[in-house]
């Protein structure tokens, strides 16, 4: 008896994409004829819910606002063993999904990533976009010991154990910074694959604020590096305070008269002092907090354990 094939799900958040949505949901159609094609609408003002309609696709309705909100309802609602997270605007080539799905078909990775800065990839955006996501990789990948190209790229392939088996909570772009990140740290297997990425329709708008999502990605990058590698974190903070206070006590020691300014020199002697224990406090809370950390990890490990041989216990 043959395996049956596993079910998969084409994934496509949108926002006001009438422009190309026929396209993407046509040329997906044509790659994975056996797919289930879902268009989770993000509150759009066109015609993109009927356009996507009309196309055959499922059309899911996501009423809070940003991308990290649509990913959680397709996470939490799509029932698949293989799934392909898309964008709408028709920037990623759909010739290039079974490179994505390869990986994860031969249980080779959990995640795929269309790299759009891989070696030999022809993508074609600004300078800026391409300097910010060089940045936001290079800063990533030294937070966290990573050797990712792309770390924003919305062309991905998963396995059904890394989408019900991950939490995300970010509202916006900052997601896929999320994911990636809480795929390093939970020791998902991650693949990058090269895609070349298309410039936008005629008429298609990047619903991408650079300023504020570049913001927004940094700050999701420093506040997972905090949580998930703690003792790096407040270790870093905690050596350059008692740093300062060590160099400005010696100076308040060592440099000027202070005669005459008793007052003076006792409250610079006391900040210096106040800010060395602030940097060991620091510390020590960063042995704590990985301590817990290496806890949760360990217990984390042994709920994965339990649920993969509950089935063969319940067949027993």
């Amino acid at each position: 008896m043959s395996e049956q094939e596993p079910t998969i799900a084409v994934l496509i958040p949108c926002l006001n994409e009438a422009v190309s949505i026929r396209k993407v949901i046509t040329d997906f159609r044509s790659e994975l004829p056996d797919a289930d094609i879902y268009v989770f609408d993000n509150n759009s003002t066109d015609d993109t819910v009927r356009i996507a309609q009309e196309a055959g696709a499922i059309v899911c309705q996501e009423s809070r606002r940003g991308k990290g909100y649509v990913l959680q309802s397709m996470f939490q609602g799509v029932e698949a063993d293989l799934y392909v997270l898309v964008d709408g605007d028709d920037t990623y080539p759909s010739q290039a999904v079974h490179c994505l799905l390869a990986p994860v078909r031969a249980h080779e990775a959990d995640m795929v990533v269309g790299s759009r800065l891989h070696k030999g990839t022809q993508s074609q955006w600004s300078p800026l976009n391409r300097l910010g996501n060089w940045f936001f990789a290079l800063t990533l990948n030294r937070f966290f010991g990573a050797h990712l190209t792309d770390i924003l790229s919305g062309y991905r392939a998963f396995s059904r154990r890394f989408v019900k088996g991950i939490s995300l909570f970010s509202g916006g772009f900052e997601i896929e910074t999320e994911l990636t990140i809480k795929a390093i740290q939970r020791g998902y297997r991650i693949l990058e694959v090269p895609v070349d990425l298309r410039r936008r329709s005629e008429g298609s708008e990047s619903k991408i604020h650079l300023a504020r999502d570049g913001i927004l990605i940094l700050a999701m990058i420093m506040s997972l590096f905090r949580d998930y590698k703690p003792l790096t974190f407040f270790g870093i903070v905690g050596l350059a305070l008692s740093f300062v206070g060590l160099v400005s006590l010696l100076f308040a020691s060592t440099t000027g008269n202070w005669t005459g300014e008793p007052g003076l020199w006792l409250a610079w002697m006391i900040t210096s002092i106040l800010v060395i224990l602030a940097g060991f406090l620091a510390v020590s809370i960063g042995m704590v907090l990985h301590t817990i950390d290496r806890r949760f990890q360990e217990f984390e490990s042994q709920i994965w354990s339990i649920a993969r041989t509950r089935p063969n216990l319940e067949e027993e």
